[in-house]
């Protein structure tokens, strides 16, 4: 099988790029690079690798990269609330317009199958669990550009099957690591600050480690007759945490943290997820919990491994160059 990956060098893509080497499949990765340009190194020797630095803005030269492609795992995009507010021109092109334009290719190249990595920020503010057929309510650009390309899929493509997927917060040890998401900067800052400011604590959100994500993702193509055409919240249930549970966990690790409630923020996001869905189709379970998560980042920091937390590759807000990033 061969498997196109777009921001196959990102946080989850990079991470999904080993996954579905490991399974004994082709994998071709475009990326622009726009973060770490060291990501692609750990696979270039691999005979079943491409990796092609390219904008998947450009779309009008992806064409000869589908062929021979069975299914497109469409990751590439501008990723989360703070950068889709800091380049919206950017996100605009890269998160709706390159997409329509990459499903439009895919159709017309025969490609099998198109899944197409969403959020489950989608659902915004919820009462209760937020099931798939329920309703959406964007608060952000980035989130509103993913509905409108699962709009899109599920309105207007009928030339090519597909699956959406509505990620949980990702988090733990990648490649192409950040600490931008809430339980890898909780557990960044609680160990070299010993002290961490919760803004909001009572607001929940789904979670999932960047391993179980990609072992979802990898076992929906592997599936894809049982899954097509249909959108699944990935994720896991109990997974659902508030802030402060999680800040709580951190202070497991690091006893002598100080954390400091503030009542106010800007994220309004609220949402808890049901996942039954994913495990009536696939039953599948998660390996990793947010404990595991707090425990890479403690000892990939004193270990030394990251000796730079600040360094801007980190954050999708920092980009090193003008031009599309991955989740």
């Amino acid at each position: 099988m061969k498997i196109l990956i777009t921001g196959g060098a990102g946080y989850v893509g990079s991470v999904l790029t080993n996954t579905v080497l490991g399974n004994g499949h082709d994998v071709v990765v475009i990326d622009s690079l726009y973060f770490d340009n060291r990501v692609p190194l750990i696979n270039l020797g691999n005979p079943h690798y491409d990796f092609f630095r390219y904008d998947v803005g450009d779309s009008k030269d992806l064409k000869p990269l589908l062929e021979g492609v069975d299914y497109i795992i469409h990751t590439a995009a501008i990723v989360g609330e703070p950068a889709s507010n800091k380049f919206p021109e950017l996100t605009e092109k890269t998160n709706y317009a390159a997409a329509k334009e990459i499903i439009g290719l895919a159709a017309k190249q025969g490609v099998k199958g198109f899944i197409f990595l969403s959020t489950c920020s989608n659902y915004g503010i919820t009462e209760g669990l937020a099931r798939e057929d329920g309703a959406l309510k964007p608060l952000s650009l980035y989130a509103d550009t993913k509905v409108r390309v699962e709009k899109l899929l599920m309105d207007r493509v009928s030339d090519i099957d597909w699956v959406i997927c509505r990620m949980s917060t990702v988090y733990g040890a990648s490649p192409r690591m950040r600490f931008d998401l809430t339980v890898n900067d909780f557990a960044m800052n609680a160990y070299r600050k010993r002290y961490l400011d919760v803004f909001l604590p009572y607001t929940y959100r789904p979670y999932i480690h960047v391993y179980d994500a990609a072992r979802t993702i990898m076992t929906m193509v592997e599936q894809f007759g049982k899954v097509r055409n249909n959108v699944f919240n990935v994720g896991f249930n109990g997974e659902n945490y508030q802030k402060i549970k999680i800040a709580n966990i951190v202070k497991q690790f690091i006893p002598d943290l100080k954390i400091n409630v503030v009542e106010k923020g800007t994220d309004l996001r609220d949402y808890q997820v049901d996942f039954t869905k994913l495990e009536q189709y696939l039953g599948m379970k998660n390996t990793f919990t947010v404990e595991d998560g707090v425990r890479e980042v403690v000892d990939m920091l004193s270990l030394g491994i990251i000796e730079d937390p600040d360094a801007d590759i980190y954050y999708n807000t920092k980009p090193r160059l003008e031009g599309p990033v991955a989740h």
